[in-house]
């Protein structure tokens, strides 16, 4: 019998607690109680309870169904990556922009498993300290708790509008197979899913906690830098969804509790969240400036003390560079610039998307490649400042690809060395070394680390600048600029000579903005930044974010939010991807852009079918009849 597959596995949520507590096999727990009585009656008793259920939440985040399709909808569809093994068709197809809802890379249940977790631990934790249930479990303990449960679901429903843009909103947990056959959704509008997700973690996010203990936990779980990183990214991309909201079908807009009619309106809330996104990258940068100056204290070289943010540098020589930039955040994980970042062992928790389709180590010394490889058209080693890629002298280009002159097939070794060192970091072409490669696949996915903050709070300031219509040569715009090539900088040692100072015509002025400036004192008139507009920068933002993040997950999302907020598609895909024009062609309607709806859901709940869910009306061509 078919029932709502956005609630799949919902009520065996108590076997699937016991088990991440240790205490007995979900076959033997399940033949002590009905499922449907499980968590009303045998649960909620402690803290505990409420600690297990939100373990499953974070674990629900780190397994392969959940984590595998955020590489899928997030990065497969930019041209990060292509297709190294033709026999997977559905993956071709979506490179293509030939989406079928009958792919199960587009079923969305898991997600809706993780929220569920959510909206069970908020209800009932709640409920707990309203009855006093545990005495121990007061308000006290519980505000960090609710925190941390408020940001995992926003993160869920997060990924969600960015690969389906309107999805069900669910607030209220399902316990029972009944319940999940009787609850038939419909959409509700992206940006209003993302209005009551930002007032929700506004009301809460001082309450989550600065120090939850060990590094895993506080890079693995919600503090209140890592919801603020979240915010700052949902308010980057409400305020996209906002703008040309008319050019793009909609005569208004339904915001939950408010409608919006008026394009001057609905501009003036965009500036809000850019603004407010802004203000959050701004808080967590001073943030992790602190920790950065109280760990250095006196030892601080003059580098670091000129550091304009507080990241991880490499120090080079010509007999050859270990690479602190990579082995900090990739190889040792949960570095000083990590803010959270999907957690795996190995053991309990395997990374199985990036062993499975990125790249795996059968010994330590030998990397294969798997379905993806990373594209051959960022390898630009003859240039310094290639608009697209990595130059001669850019250190990601080792630490994303296994690059070699006599082949074009460059397998993805982000994340599967833990270390890496550059054999002449004035030319890549002369190549790296890796030692040890990752067999077990314990690495980490990061979701967001200082490069993003950073690259956030410069497109922030950008996309401010182009609604007013202004923005050259003032303390914003190079302010921003400093953003993006302080990060190209950081990852181009070689553009620096013996004096420290650079010999790149995009990193001029930079080591004047280093330096300290006496308030009030004019920039340079002849720094790269002069005269260049908030276009100019939003441009090299997108071309800074696409070399940094390959393999994240991102590069698609970044596409999808640029076209929402400038309703230009072809120009969009001209500028930041290598398409072909059939590729194009399927792609000139914003909706193209997103996920088709899952068939087996429509089965369920679609509108033809007594339900409420709409089918993407791009890809319904391609369902079955």
């Amino acid at each position: 019998m078919l029932k709502m597959n956005i609630f799949k596995a919902t009520t065996v949520i108590g076997c699937m607690v016991l088990m991440s507590a240790s205490l007995q096999s979900c076959e033997d727990f399940l033949t002590v109680t009905p499922t449907d009585r499980i968590v009303e009656e045998d649960f909620w008793t402690d803290k505990n309870d409420v600690a297990n259920v939100r373990a499953a939440a974070y674990r629900n985040l780190a397994l392969n169904d959940v984590a595998y399709r955020v590489l899928v909808w997030g990065e497969f569809r930019s041209d990060n990556l292509r297709l190294n093994d033709v026999s997977h068709t559905e993956i071709a197809h979506l490179q293509n922009a030939v989406l079928a809802p009958t792919e199960a890379m587009f079923d969305w249940a898991a997600f809706y498993r993780g929220i569920n977790y959510c909206n069970l631990a908020l209800e009932r934790g709640q409920r707990m300290v309203d009855e006093n249930v545990d005495p121990s479990f007061t308000i006290g303990t519980w505000r960090p708790v609710r925190a941390e449960l408020e940001a995992l679901r926003a993160l869920y429903y997060f990924y969600l509008v960015r690969a389906y843009r309107d999805v069900p909103y669910v607030e209220k947990a399902v316990t029972t197979d009944e319940e999940a056959r009787n609850l038939r959704v419909g959409q509700v509008p992206g940006v209003a899913v993302l209005g009551d997700l930002i007032t929700r973690l506004e009301s809460v996010k001082d309450y989550a906690a600065n120090n939850i203990g060990t590094s895993a936990d506080n890079k693995g779980r919600f503090t209140r830098r890592a919801i603020r990183a979240l915010l700052a990214d949902m308010y980057l991309w409400r305020g996209c969804l906002l703008l040309n909201f008319e050019d793009k079908g909609a005569t208004i807009i339904n915001l939950g509790d408010e409608t919006v009619g008026n394009k001057a309106i609905a501009d003036n809330l965009a500036q809000t969240c850019f603004k407010n996104a802004e203000t959050y990258c701004d808080w967590i940068i001073k943030d992790m400036r602190a920790e950065y100056d109280r760990k250095l204290a006196d030892n601080a070289t003059d580098e670091q003390k000129r550091q304009l943010f507080p990241m991880i540098q490499n120090t080079v020589s010509f007999a050859g560079t270990i690479d602190n930039v990579y082995n900090s955040i990739f190889g040792a994980k949960n570095s000083s610039e990590s803010i959270l970042e999907i957690q795996y062992d190995g053991v309990d928790n395997i990374n199985y998307p990036l062993s499975t389709y990125l790249s795996s180590a059968s010994s330590s010394s030998y990397i294969s490649p798997k379905i993806m490889v990373v594209n051959p058209a960022f390898v630009n080693v003859n240039t310094n400042e290639p608009t697209k890629g990595f130059g001669k002298t850019d250190f990601r280009l080792h630490e994303t690809m296994q690059y070699s002159q006599t082949s074009s097939i460059y397998p993805c070794v982000k994340n599967i060395s833990r270390t890496v060192f550059i054999l002449n970091y004035l030319d890549m072409a002369q190549g790296a070394s890796y030692s040890p490669f990752r067999v077990t696949q314990d690495a980490n996915m990061p979701i967001y680390r200082l490069s993003d903050i950073l690259l956030m709070k410069a497109e922030a300031v950008a996309r401010q600048l182009i609604a007013s219509g202004g923005g050259t040569n003032t303390d914003a715009i190079f302010d921003a600029f400093d953003i993006v090539n302080t990060i190209f900088a950081r990852n181009n040692p070689g553009l620096t000579d013996e004096d420290g100072e650079y010999h790149s015509e995009r990193l001029k002025g930079l080591i004047t903005a280093q330096k300290t400036r006496p308030e009030g004192t004019a920039r340079e008139t002849g720094l790269y930044a002069w005269n260049k507009t908030a276009s100019d920068l939003l441009t090299l933002v997108y071309q800074e974010r696409q070399r940094e993040f390959v393999g994240e997950g991102k590069f698609w999302f970044d596409i999808v939010r640029q076209c929402e907020a400038s309703n230009d598609i072809s120009g969009t895909l001209t500028a930041y991807m290598s398409v072909n024009n059939s590729v194009k062609n399927r792609l000139r309607h914003i909706y193209s852009l997103y996920n088709p709806i899952y068939d087996e859901e429509i089965k369920v709940n679609g509108v033809d079918n007594g339900g409420t869910l709409v089918q993407n009306p791009i890809w319904e061509r391609y369902s079955k009849k």
